[in-house]
């Protein structure tokens, strides 16, 4: 995974294949695998990239949107937003909420479309096409928030203050269920920055990342590269938060602005949705107790097949060892054993020529074998040829019957039995004794 953002969170730099970005690289969206800010036609090869918007990229409008079908929610978003926003809406691009429909209220993030497809097309055109748009900071859910809407929602105070650096100027941005806004934090006048934050966010105690609240019930992060001036302005004590942590903290949300005309098809929608299911089943504590698990049948599988493994190989070496042993106690003048079978099948025969038993490699053995399945008089060889304890039965005389219907007898007899043109080549099923 690939995560983008503007250098150093800037939204009036132009997009463009030689703007900075600042990017990182993980594999499961916890480690980080490199790091840096590079022009864009410079950035690693990765199949999956993610682009996060800058705080004040975003704007938010919490929206009590009608029931309509999803081809007609883009029109219902502009009606609702006509005269929330500065810009035209056309020049607006929408996001709603993850998880919500048509009839819910819901949060929806509007930004300016030109800025954003600038960026799209930058990066495209570097070859790293975007497979998902995630804002960096979102407003917060809680239950006192539910189905709030308009000025009831701001009642509800802020959770998270984080100090960032936009541009060459540091910012605060403060999310809570009510939203979020972001104040400079180098105001100049007789207004400090402390008092504006204290008058419209008071503290709670929600946080979008699930961590630990602190005994004050509210969490004050920061960038390393504005912590001092942050901690200067509030007189507050920030938590430092590096940005490459806070890219891969955006990424892992249920967010993703890429919608309507910006979405994806629905084939590479779904691809992403398996690649972020395998990515959370790879990485988040709860799936924890499974991955043990499977790793633990995994391992027990393996050493059962190894177990078996062994134990056909010590099963097979005592059979072989049992085959060798009575072919040496049967012809005990054989004193090296390389085929045990094969050397019992020849002995044997040996046997049977110096007593005169015919075996099956004799001539006489299989003119019986053949004889007892052949119908009378209707079909027969005119061509017998012997050798090496195989023979060869050809120019056939068939009367109603053809030869070939005698190979499934003679092969369920124990024969070897095969066709060389007209000739039928019989010979004993394992080889010549």
């Amino acid at each position: 995974m690939l995560i983008l953002a503007p250098a150093r969170m800037s939204i009036v730099d132009a997009a463009g294949s030689e703007s900075l970005v600042d990017w990182v690289r993980s594999s499961d969206g916890q480690l980080v695998l490199d790091e840096g800010q590079d022009p864009a036609i410079n950035l690693p090869v990765d199949k999956d990239v993610v682009l996060v918007l800058p705080p004040r990229a975003l704007s938010w409008h919490r929206l009590d949107v009608p029931k309509v079908g999803q081809a007609r929610l883009r029109a219902v978003l502009e009606g609702l937003l006509e005269d929330r926003l500065l810009d035209e809406v056309e020049l607006m691009h929408f996001g709603v909420e993850p998880g919500k429909r048509p009839g819910q209220a819901m949060w929806v993030a509007a930004c300016r479309k030109p800025w954003l497809s600038g960026w799209l097309q930058a990066l495209e055109q570097a070859g790293k096409p975007v497979s998902r748009i995630v804002p960096s900071l979102w407003p917060l859910t809680s239950p006192a928030a539910q189905g709030q809407v308009g000025a009831t929602a701001l009642d509800t105070s802020p959770s998270l203050h984080w100090a960032h650096e936009e541009g060459d100027a540091p910012w605060l941005t403060s999310a809570s269920p009510a939203g979020l806004s972001s104040l400079p934090l180098t105001l100049k006048g007789s207004t400090s920055a402390e008092r504006v934050l204290d008058a419209l966010m008071p503290t709670t105690d929600i946080d979008p990342f699930s961590a630990v609240d602190e005994l004050q019930g509210v969490r004050w992060m920061a960038d390393p590269a504005v912590a001092a001036v942050a901690e200067s302005a509030l007189g507050q004590r920030f938590e430092l938060v590096m940005r490459r942590d806070w890219l891969l903290q955006a990424a892992l949300s249920d967010w993703n602005l890429a919608q309507f005309e910006f979405s994806l098809s629905a084939g590479a929608r779904r691809g992403q949705h398996w690649r972020s299911l395998l990515r959370r089943w790879r990485t988040a504590p709860a799936w924890r107790p499974a991955r043990y698990g499977l790793l633990a049948l995994l391992m027990a599988q393996l050493v059962g097949l190894n177990v078996v493994a062994w134990s056909d190989r010590k099963n097979l070496q005592l059979k072989e060892t049992q085959v060798r042993q009575l072919l040496q106690q049967s012809f005990p003048h054989v004193s090296l054993v390389l085929d045990a079978s094969a050397q019992m099948r020849r002995e044997v025969g040996r046997l049977q020529q110096a007593s005169g038993t015919p075996g099956p490699g004799d001539l006489e053995t299989q003119l019986s074998s053949l004889g007892q399945v052949l119908p009378d008089a209707l079909s027969w060889p005119t061509r017998i040829q012997y050798g090496n304890g195989q023979s060869q039965f050809g120019a056939w005389q068939a009367a109603g019957v053809a030869p070939e219907s005698l190979v499934q007898p003679l092969r369920a007899s124990g024969w070897q039995v095969s066709w060389d043109g007209d000739a039928m080549r019989l010979q004993p099923a394992g080889g010549t004794p």
